[in-house]
């Protein structure tokens, strides 16, 4: 991916030309501000332009040296495939009009996703075909379900037998009955525990299984996927990859962000009428308001006083988010005009998934391999170390497909549990903890507000922090009028 000039600058933290020198000195006349953001993911972005639109001073603190969050783009990777941030669906409203205000074109991938939709199935190893299947002593599935691949069960299931009428107040208390286990929704439904533990426990892409995850949450997941796909069957991405929207965010920004800045402490000022900021460098910055655009990951690490008191405190402090380790693989040649099956893999390996990424002139032409280990599996690489995990990625990919021997090489690696700014990827609940958490989870503290995807409570995904974020700075300026 080419990167312009300013945009590079920005990726480096060396925009102001004074982020990356030692000590405070050099910021001394810009420490106060009306608002800091403590964050520059799409949500602290957001907030931090919608602020400055209103006439606020706004100072954005990023503890790394990039924009994004979880955002993040392979970009060395041909085909520019996604580490986190990967979809923009037909009804992501906000971020087109984002990606419009900030010209950076967005490109639908449907046309291309559909000719290549299928994944090839592997067992202990193997692959089965659709054929093998179906009289599989593996397959776990009644007889009118013997056909359906094992991807295509849970999906099925809690779009069909969703309990909520639509997803507006979808967290409320009066749905607390319906926030019970995945586990316990699919008995319901007459499902067997060898079939949720291949379904839905095999490739856990939220919690780290069945039992680990909300009900509730996963019927609101299914209402908002199905609502997007309805409106606008489309799959969109930003051209050169996702990254480039927070990069061009960031530039229209007044003030640069402000890079390598870890947040120590958000303390309110002994008036009431301000905030003083601390950083682990020993930075201090005042404003009359801050807004924490970090994940509760994240969160636990600030000393935040006052302190968070109850259902917001619990969830601040047990929250979940999901582990997930991406290896993003360059392929030499077409192994799968070899041994004549999908590129793309769904498997019970600690590696998960592996996704063909198709962004070459020809349709028909795979540009990379991303592999995608959910739950336990991220965290089986993560316990391996970033370069035995990347070893043992290859390996298993070329026991399951002996014709890739020496055609694969990692160019890309994240694990986004081991990431000290995230410690994990999206957030999820645990079952009993939507009704309880959600409604305390942004609601401001004194003069500290929150965003980000994990208090959104009408969107998912990038569409989430940025309504998350332009809640939180409506807030602010109803605060600081």
């Amino acid at each position: 991916m080419t990167l312009s000039r300013r945009e590079f600058l920005l990726h480096s933290g060396a925009l102001t030309g004074v982020t990356l020198l030692a000590g405070r000195r050099a910021w001394a006349v810009e420490d106060r501000a009306d608002v800091i953001v403590v964050g520059a993911g799409l949500s602290g972005l957001q907030a931090a332009w919608v602020l400055e639109q209103k006439g606020f001073k706004v100072l954005v603190l990023e503890g790394q040296d990039r924009v994004g969050g979880r955002v993040l783009t392979f970009a060395d990777v041909q085909g520019v495939p996604e580490a986190g941030g990967n979809n923009i669906y037909g009804d992501y409203r906000r971020l087109m009009e984002v990606a419009t205000r900030v010209a950076v074109p967005l490109e639908d991938q449907v046309p291309r996703l559909s000719k290549h939709a299928k994944f090839t199935l592997v067992l202990d190893g193997k692959p089965v075909s659709r054929s093998e299947w179906t009289d599989s002593p593996r397959n776990p599935f009644p007889p009118a379900l013997r056909e359906m691949m094992p991807w295509q069960y849970v999906p099925l299931v809690t779009s069909q037998e969703n309990p909520l009428a639509s997803t507006a107040g979808w967290y409320e208390a009066k749905n607390a009955p319906l926030d019970v286990s995945m586990r316990d929704f699919l008995r319901q439904q007459g499902a067997t525990d060898p079939m949720i533990e291949l379904a839905y426990d095999t490739i856990p892409t939220y919690g780290l299984n069945a039992r680990d995850i909300s009900a509730l949450m996963m019927a609101y997941v299914s209402a908002f996927t199905a609502a997007q796909k309805s409106t606008r069957p489309v799959i969109l991405q930003a051209r050169g990859g996702n990254q480039k929207l927070p990069l061009a965010m960031a530039a229209q920004l007044r003030q640069p962000v402000r890079f390598k800045q870890t947040v120590r402490s958000i303390e309110a000022e002994a008036t009431g009428a301000g905030v003083t900021v601390r950083t682990n460098d020993g930075a201090r910055y005042s404003a009359r308001a801050v807004v924490c655009a970090v994940p509760f990951t994240t969160l636990r690490r600030i000393d935040l006083r006052p302190d968070l008191a109850g259902m917001q405190a619990r969830a601040v402090k047990s929250l979940p988010y999901q582990p997930i380790h991406q290896v993003a693989l360059q392929v030499s040649r077409p192994f799968w005009e070899v041994d004549d099956l999908e590129p793309s893999m769904w498997t019970d390996s600690p590696i998960g998934r592996v996704s063909a990424i198709y962004h070459e002139a020809r349709d028909d032409q795979v540009s990379s391999l991303l592999v995608s280990a959910f739950g336990p599996g991220a965290r089986h690489l993560d316990r391996l170390g970033k370069e035995d995990a990347a070893r043992y990625v290859v390996a298993q990919v070329e026991q399951m497909r002996p014709a890739a021997k020496g055609t694969l090489q990692v160019i890309g690696q994240h694990s986004w549990e081991q990431d000290p700014f995230a410690g994990g990827a999206w957030a999820y609940f645990n079952p009993g903890t939507v009704t309880k958490f959600l409604p305390a989870m942004f609601q401001p503290r004194g003069r500290v507000h929150f965003c980000g995807e994990h208090t959104s409570v009408s969107a998912r995904g990038m569409e989430g922090a940025i309504e998350s974020g332009e809640r939180a700075a409506s807030a602010v300026a109803q605060q600081l009028a």
